[in-house]
């Protein structure tokens, strides 16, 4: 099926490098004069960490509206449906990455980076600064730049050490203004990691906290228990919300009926998962279609 919302590839035709593994962009912009043109739902092929001064409007993320004012940073994973409306243009900066910017880099800290803060738990991926956070990272983003122009021996990993960096100092910003737990390489902390895995690869043959406990080899208890912990909600919820939001790009993406991303999603029963959706949204999906629709 064809899509009716654009997916954007990483554009390397901005790289001045030539090295075949190049898998990163970091560019500044200023564009104060004028609406930033990419207001549109879309999505892309690759992480982003996108960094806006001085501007104002609504970034609407897999189906969730944040409003924004003054400087913000906002973190978006591939495949994330999103729209960023904005009211007038701005000045800032734009990181974006391919999934091998994490697997390439054998320090366990590196991957968690991915988990914690480009993944479909999270529930943050609008941060709000202040202005000691913007200074401080705009500092950051500026050393990365300077290197990224370079050509010279060396740049590659200098690059990924800023990158690194940047992506440690907004995990500190994000668990000051949230109080979230500090992410740890720990044993509860590997389930947690594994449980996601787990859940976007098997959400439509598995719906049932044990199927995911079983795997991790604890109890469904010890697992919601986890989740609890550092979520803030069950496990049956998490796969329930996982569920919910590829339902509805599968609606919003694709001409499918409501009966075949049931099926798409693992659902036998075609009434089941209509009572399903329509609990979980507050709409029916031939609502949930026409609200984008009318959205677009």
């Amino acid at each position: 099926m064809k899509s009716k919302i654009p997916t954007h590839p990483l554009n390397k035709s901005f790289s001045k490098f030539e090295e075949q593994d190049r898998n990163i962009i970091i560019a500044d912009f200023d564009d104060r004069s004028k609406i930033y043109d990419r207001q549109y739902p879309h999505r892309h092929t690759y992480y982003e960490i996108f960094l806006l001064q001085d501007s104002s409007g609504i970034h609407h993320i897999d189906f969730e509206a944040y409003p924004f004012s003054g400087p913000v940073l906002f973190l978006t994973a591939p495949e994330q449906v999103h729209q960023l409306i904005r009211e007038k243009g701005g000045h800032g900066f734009a990181i974006q990455f391919e999934d091998d910017f994490f697997n390439n880099d054998s320090e366990t800290d590196s991957r968690l980076y991915s988990y914690f803060l480009f993944e479909h738990f999270q529930t943050h991926p609008v941060i709000p600064l202040n202005e000691a956070e913007w200074d401080k990272l705009k500092t950051l983003v500026d050393l990365s730049l300077q290197e990224y122009k370079n050509n010279v021996a060396g740049t590659s990993s200098l690059i990924s050490a800023y990158v690194k960096i940047i992506l440690m100092e907004i995990l500190r910003i994000r668990k000051q203004h949230f109080q979230e737990q500090e992410v740890k390489t720990d044993i509860q902390h590997q389930h947690l990691l594994n449980f996601k895995r787990l859940l976007n690869e098997q959400y439509t043959a598995h719906h049932e906290v044990q199927d995911y406990a079983e795997q991790l080899r604890i109890t469904p208890r010890q697992l919601n228990s986890l989740v609890k912990q550092f979520l803030d909600k069950s496990a049956s919820q998490i796969i329930k919300e996982r569920l919910l939001l590829e339902a509805r790009r599968l609606l919003a993406l694709n001409n499918l009926s409501t009966k075949e991303v049931g099926y798409e999603l693992g659902f036998e029963d075609p009434a089941y998962f209509s009572r399903f959706f329509k609990q979980g949204i507050g709409m029916t999906a031939a609502e949930f279609k026409k609200s984008i629709q009318d959205i677009g």
